[in-house]
């Protein structure tokens, strides 16, 4: 595939980092980047850095012009594919245009996951999974000086530190829906309880939020099945959910996420999907399991756009690595010190 047409679906670190290994080994190849967002390539593991001053809005974002000129590649940012045709090898973007294709690589990453029990109050809680979401987290700080985190998951932990340096009162509940899909028992409990205590930080034990109510516009009323607590931002962090809704009754073989073998291929000739939007199998395990993390995702992309290449690198992950949660196997060597 030398001379050839790729479509990526996707503009994050997967994505990216696909682009990249095509043109390095596949010099002649055409390569068609379809981003939704109409930013250009930034590191979303950067942003709780962002929120505490540490880096600025500039050092978030790759050098897009620079690396779009080295890939040689068409990036169509604020672009979104609703359709797509595998017998016909073509996508079909919300502006009704046809993009053909000779190779597929899906890596549309993930969205922030609300627990359906939290659904109800999600207008009331703050995410941060892109710039425009850490930048209202910075404008609301200004004028706030306690935030409740609900969740577990890598970025919540991160976001704790960016508030600590900011020297704000920080309030945490831990829920077996927070480490999803991390497993949660008594000895993750224990740890996690007694790391955020150790940095100043009140756990709160409860078994969950009832109500949440908007007191004044820098102050939420939340109330739990234990206490009430006031606080100026309430954080959610539950992890994310494959953003790969517009492949519904595609052909494609979904369940959490896309279902792709160790090789990362889908049911369909030379389309494959990588990050946070694929469940690989594990022959050892036999069974799927997702990843989690920016530098993950990065290796998953490169090891999709070597074997649409001809390549058969599998994803090389150890058993003991990867862990249950609600049916859900992860891996979890994205663990962070805390």
């Amino acid at each position: 595939m030398t001379a050839e047409h790729c479509v990526i679906i996707g503009n994050g670190p997967a994505a990216n980092s696909a682009a990249s290994t095509l043109r390095q080994r596949a010099p002649g190849t055409r390569i068609t980047m379809i981003g939704r967002e109409r930013l250009h390539y930034y590191r979303p593991h950067l942003l709780p850095d962002f929120i505490a001053g540490k880096v600025s809005e500039e050092e978030l974002y790759v050098a897009a012009p620079p690396f779009q000129q080295q890939c040689e590649l068409k990036l169509r940012l604020g672009q979104s594919v609703v359709a797509t045709d595998f017998r016909k090898r073509e996508v079909v973007l919300d502006h009704k245009e046809i993009v053909p294709f000779d190779g597929l690589i899906i890596a549309t990453g993930g969205r922030p996951r609300i627990p359906e029990p939290y659904q109800v109050f999600e207008g009331l809680m703050h995410t941060l999974k892109t710039p425009a979401d850490a930048k209202r987290w910075i404008e609301k700080l200004d004028s706030v000086d306690s935030v409740l985190i609900v969740g577990g998951d890598l970025t919540s932990f991160r976001v704790v530190n960016a508030l600590l340096a900011l020297e704000k009162q920080v309030s945490f509940i831990l829920s077996e829906d927070s480490f999803w899909p991390v497993p949660f028992g008594e000895e993750v409990c224990t740890q996690a309880s007694a790391r955020l205590k150790e940095k100043g930080v009140e756990v709160i034990e409860c078994r969950r939020i009832k109500r949440i109510a908007r007191i004044s516009e820098d102050l939420l009323e939340v109330e739990t099945d234990r206490k009430t607590l006031n606080v100026g931002i309430l954080g959610a962090f539950f992890g994310l959910v494959p953003d790969v809704k517009f492949l519904a009754g595609s052909g494609l073989d979904i369940e959490r996420g896309i279902l792709v073998d160790e090789h990362l291929k889908t049911r369909f000739d030379r389309v494959y999907a990588a990050g946070d939007c694929a469940q690989v199998f594990h022959p050892g395990m036999r069974d799927y399991w997702v990843s989690i993390g920016y530098h993950n995702a990065r290796t998953l992309g490169r090891i999709a756009a070597s074997n649409l290449l001809g390549g058969m690198f599998a994803v090389d992950v150890a058993p003991e690595s990867i862990f249950q949660m609600d049916g859900v196997a992860a891996n979890t060597s994205w663990w962070m010190e805390f």
